[in-house]
């Protein structure tokens, strides 16, 4: 009856054993070499614009006699500078209306006419009176405004050339009313420059009083 109690025992307490050791096994917690902890930093960068080479005033490249008589020419040159991925574009308006009026006098020089109005001329014509007119080009053709922009022959607002460059593509100011003649579609960091061309005609005849004229031109440069 003792050995039986012992034999008993022993073999409970060899069950145990092992149960003992695997809950200590379960409670004891993971170790690793290596643990990860991802996150991230945001910085946002808004976008700018700026002139980073104003337009220069402009003085015609030669006085016309009031009866008999001419034309002249003139240009001034500007740079726009801009982080935005979409890019920018430029419009042109007068301060007056017409633009080119005299300085004392009270006389105008009538804004220039166009065949298809509103629409720039590929050849400049002013067969009669007198008139004062506007083209562009761009150091990139692409920049241009679609409107000046030409089919590289005859004809603006189609195409993407700017064939005569200076020689082509005029266009009258339209009244107060602003007129795109730049819209680039990409940032241009470091500047992209274009060249704003005008040219005045008197044809002889003309009742012009003597004086001085002047346009007052206003450039505006906004991201698209």
């Amino acid at each position: 009856m003792k050995k039986f109690v012992l034999v008993r025992s022993i073999l409970s307490l060899a069950l145990a054993v092992p149960v003992t050791f695997i809950s200590f096994a379960a409670a004891e917690p993971a170790v690793s070499n290596a643990v990860t902890d991802v996150f991230t930093v945001t910085q946002t960068i808004t976008s700018e614009i700026s002139f980073t080479a104003t337009a220069a005033d402009v003085t015609m490249d030669g006085s016309i006699a009031g009866t008999s008589g001419g034309s002249s020419f003139g240009s001034t040159q500007f740079t726009v500078s801009t982080n935005d991925s979409a890019g920018y574009n430029v419009t042109i308006e007068a301060d007056s209306d017409p633009a080119l009026a005299g300085d004392t006098q009270g006389d105008d020089i009538a804004n220039y006419t166009e065949t298809s109005s509103g629409v720039p001329d590929y050849t400049y014509s002013v067969p009669s009176g007198e008139e004062f007119a506007y083209s562009v080009s761009a150091s990139t053709t692409a920049d241009l405004d679609q409107s000046f922009k030409d089919n590289g022959s005859t004809t603006c607002n189609t195409g993407s050339a700017d064939t005569g460059g200076e020689a082509s593509c005029w266009l009258g100011f339209d009244a107060l009313n602003a007129e795109t003649i730049i819209n680039r579609s990409s940032e241009a960091p470091t500047g992209a420059t274009s060249t704003v061309f005008f040219r005045v005609t008197v044809n002889s005849g003309s009742t012009l009083v003597e004086d001085t004229y002047t346009a007052d031109v206003t450039l505006t440069a906004v991201t698209n």
